[in-house]
């Protein structure tokens, strides 16, 4: 079972986030995500301020990828990738969630992305943590 524990919690929402979606032709895409939250044991949530390609791919390709680090213990290599799958919200709950962000003050929020997330690896000591 995947859970996202505290002390990844606390490391993923200080964190720039690598978001990789894949296109219909395997061609990857790869952008910076910095206003998310984790939601629940095995779910974040960000927003689409300015997802562009991402968006086409995720709507063709819904599997995705996200690598984030301590940036204040970077030297210590405390990283982690979570793989899972995306539904994309332009109303609804989670787009409300998304839009009463503080981060997202001022920026256009156009909908919520929701990662399911089924597994979780440690990219210091490479290794699975946890599977689905």
């Amino acid at each position: 079972m995947v859970k996202i524990t505290p002390d990844i919690k606390n490391i993923f929402e200080k964190a720039i986030i690598a978001f990789t979606t894949v296109s219909k032709t395997y061609m990857p895409n790869t952008v910076a995500i910095a206003c998310a939250q984790v939601i629940s044991d095995n779910q974040i949530l960000f927003t689409d301020n300015f997802l562009n390609k991402t968006r086409q791919n995720l709507l063709k390709n819904n599997n995705v990828s996200l690598a984030f680090w301590n940036i204040e213990q970077s030297l210590d290599g405390l990283g982690y990738q979570f793989k899972g799958t995306a539904q994309v919200f332009t109303d609804g709950k989670y787009k409300e969630m998304v839009d009463s962000m503080d981060c997202n003050q001022g920026l256009a929020h156009k909908a919520a992305v929701l990662v399911t997330v089924i597994e979780i690896w440690d990219l210091a000591n490479p290794k699975l943590i946890c599977k689905e």
